[in-house]
Order: structure tokens, then sequence, then C-alpha cells
């Protein structure tokens, strides 16, 4: 029988990069009829935003810590050193906000953020949380439960806390992540790795599932995102050779989620709080765009091709981009070859979104939907780091920091490319958000079901 503490239990279950739109074709095809016994039974099907970039590393830590990149920190994968053009890829360590399970696990330590100003005196702290391939979690840090890091995590044994959880995800040759650079040479390979991850990950899942002593538990599910990228156009093409694969992969994994779903339930007498989500949607690629090479054409960015990543960035530049569209004026007092004077940055910010959302592509397609300010999107301590500028595409066209091209629009071996209106979000259908759904609220919606004594 179920305690009053296994009912006030979450289940998290994050399908990295599924969205919306592909979820609701593929349950109502019958295609995920275990998602589909879930919505018949008392769960919604939403659909949702996600950060802005929606770049996972900036997803993620806005769906962890419930708050925007201003007080979170992390804009991307890749940043720039403060004062330089040299690079840093920010870890766990820079996460500035506290993470859900911080909160809940007392282990935020001098962390804040205005989630937990506003809710930290409501919460239960002494929840355990078990926290299992979230992005943007290297390196582990203690906590009050378990956990193993998400992409990237470079070190297995240093992503992973406490040493017991290392041992065991080692015995049972749990996959961190799959090498995508086989998608492309190996295809075949690329999917068996894909399967073969899925199933040691559900079965880390199935194990800590049946700890008796924890409240929270966050499970991701990377998979998804690897194959989106590499197959996405496989996902509606029944001629597609790799189609069949790329349907049964979701078969499998709802399956899973079916499994996942009946032991919570019967662990919490069918009033645990369970959700899955996603970081982002997907939508298949009609052209690479390399804003980069758009800023060298309109006279905004110099490169010197004698130097490296972005200290090619040459005197005398207005401004250059970040992955995936993130702007930077080249500011006097921010950058050594800085050359747009304090009072010159906002006209150039201006002149540089105007010309951007009159870009089109050959055919007169329209190719960004919207150019974000810093000051619209950000808020918070971190806030003045950001880009001043974010680009957001329109489906299709997959907007790319690269450095090297020299056209504006290209294609690769890219077949999917991230969305930022179309991530999903299942709930109880108890639980009706008064606005449309965004990945910065899921943490709140979490916090309600933990309530102090």
């Amino acid at each position: 029988m179920a305690s009053d503490m296994d009912e006030q239990k979450a289940f998290v279950i994050g399908i990295d990069g599924a969205p919306y739109t592909l979820m609701k074709e593929y349950a109502e095809a019958g295609i995920l009829p275990n998602i589909g016994s879930i919505l018949s039974s008392g769960f919604t099907l939403n659909q949702m935003d996600a950060s802005i970039p929606d770049v996972s590393s900036t997803s993620w830590a806005s769906f962890m810590t419930g708050v925007n990149p201003g007080e979170h920190g992390i804009y991307g994968f890749m940043e720039l050193k403060e004062g330089s053009y040299r690079m840093s890829f920010p870890s766990f360590d820079n996460v500035l906000a506290p993470t859900v399970w911080e909160m809940l696990g007392g282990t935020a330590g001098a962390k804040t953020s205005t989630l937990f100003e506003r809710r930290g005196g409501s919460i239960n702290r002494g929840v355990r949380s078990i926290v299992l391939n979230v992005p943007q979690t290297f390196p582990a840090r203690p906590m009050n439960g378990v956990l193993t890091a998400g992409f990237v995590c470079p070190d297995f044994r240093k992503g992973t806390y406490p040493e017991a959880a290392y041992d065991y995800l080692s015995s049972i040759g749990y996959m961190p992540d799959i090498d995508a650079a086989k998608a492309a040479d190996k295809p075949d390979e690329f999917f068996d790795d894909a399967f073969l991850a899925l199933k040691k990950r559900v079965e880390a899942f199935e194990h800590y599932l049946d700890e008796p002593d924890w409240g929270l538990f966050i499970g991701v599910i990377t998979e998804t995102d690897r194959i989106h990228h590499f197959f996405f156009d496989a996902a509606r093409d029944a001629s597609h050779r790799y189609h069949e694969r790329f349907v049964s992969f979701y078969r499998e994994m709802d399956s899973a989620i079916g499994r996942l779903f009946e032991r919570f339930m019967s662990k919490t007498n069918g009033k645990g709080f369970f959700m899955t989500m996603s970081d982002h949607g997907f939508t298949p690629i009609k052209k690479e765009v390399y804003v980069n090479a758009w800023l060298r054409e309109n006279n905004f960015l110099t490169l010197n091709s004698g130097r490296e990543y972005y200290e090619q960035v040459e005197d005398g530049s207005r401004a250059f981009a970040m992955d995936p569209a993130r702007i930077y004026i080249n500011a006097e007092k921010r950058y050594p070859f800085g050359s747009v004077k304090e009072q010159d940055v906002e006209r150039t910010a201006a002149e540089i979104r105007s010309a951007l959302e009159a870009m089109t592509d050959t055919d007169g397609s329209k190719v960004i939907k919207r150019v974000y300010e810093n000051r619209e999107l950000y808020s918070g301590p971190a806030a003045l780091r950001g880009p001043d500028l974010v680009c957001v595409g329109n489906d299709g066209y997959d907007l790319k920091g690269n450095l090297k091209k020299n056209e504006v629009f290209g294609r690769t071996h890219f077949m999917g490319m991230h969305t930022r209106h179309d991530a999903h979000c299942i709930l109880p259908a108890g639980v009706n958000p008064s606005q449309r759904l965004h990945i910065e609220r899921l943490t709140d919606l979490i916090l309600d079901n933990f309530k102090g004594n």
C-alpha cells in the first residue's frame, strides 16, 4: 500500500527534442499506444515553448532551474571568456541558479533565484531526488540523492554521484550518450546504438524507481534528439530507408514509458505527479543559414583566417555570431578588438536586426521569424553577459554560427532542426496552466507537488 509520502512523489520523463506535433500524430495513428492510453486516462498533451535560444543546454538549464538565462547564466554549449574571444564550455558549475532538486533537497547552498525566493518558504526541503541523464549537469556535485549527467559528459565517473551509482550504472553497461558520428557512415550501427542506449537507460530508470526513499525522479531519454538530427526526414516518409527504424524507436520508447508509468502509478496509489516533456521541438531542414557569413557579406564582420575560432574576429568588425544565432556587438569596452563605441551599440544592433528580418531565400521565402533584443528576453545577474540579439528562424531555416562557411545558405548531412514553438508536455488534466506553457514554468508545476510540513 502506498503511503502519503509515496503519493507526493513526482516522476518526470524528458524526451529530448520530441515535438508536440509528432507526438500527437503518432499517438493518433496508434504508433504510441501506451502514451495514447495515458492521454485517455486523465492526462493532456500540450504544445510548449522552449527557451530562446532553443539550444539544449539553455533549455534544460531553464527547465531545471525554472528561470530565464539571465538568471541561470547558460546561453549555449559554448561561450567566450569574459573580455576575450577565447572559447569556454559552460558546465554545471556555471549554472548560477539552484535546480529544482537542490531546492527540494536542501543543497542549494548560497545559490538563489527569483523562483527560489518566491517559493522557498513553502516547499519541503528534505526531498531526495533521482536525476538521470539531464543535459548540462556535468560534473556531478554532491546532492540529496543520485545524479548521472547527460550530454555533455566527458567523464562518466565525474558525471555521477555518488560513487555507488557509478558502480551500478557501469555494471549494467549504461551509456551516457551514443556516437552521433556513426549516423553519416554507419547508420545501421547508429540505430543499433540508439536502441541499446534506450534499453540501458530504461533499465536504470526501473532500478531507481524501485528505491523507496526518493520524492522527485527526473529521467531523460536523449536518443530521440540524436535520431531527429540525422533522420527526421524519415519520420513521416514511409518510403524512406530508415522510416521503419525511426518509427520502431518511437514504439520501443512508448512501450518503455508505458511500463514506467504503470510502475510509478502502482507505487503511488495512482496519485503521484507524472509528466513528460521535451526541451524543444523538431522540424525538417530546408536550408542551413550561416549567420557569420551573412555578417561578413553585409560588412559587419571581418575575419583573420590566420587565427583560431573567435580569435579570428578582426579589428573593425562590428558584430559576430555564436551558435545557434546569438549575435554579439563587438563593443569597445567588451572585446579586445571592439570597434563599436558605447553610444553606437544600440544603433548597430537595430541596423543588424532590421537587415536580418528582411532576409529572404532565393525563392522569396522569409528566413527569419523574429530577432530579439537582449532586454526583451533576459533579466537577472547574468543578463548583460548574454547576446545582444538572438535570431529565431522560420521552420526549415536552421541558423548556425559556423565561422568557416563562405556562403550564407547551404546543406549538410543534418536533416532535422530545433524549433522553439513545438516542444511538448504531458500533464495531469487537473493541471491547467493559465497561459501557453513555457519550459521555465515546469519547475513551478513540480514544486506545487511538494508542500512544506
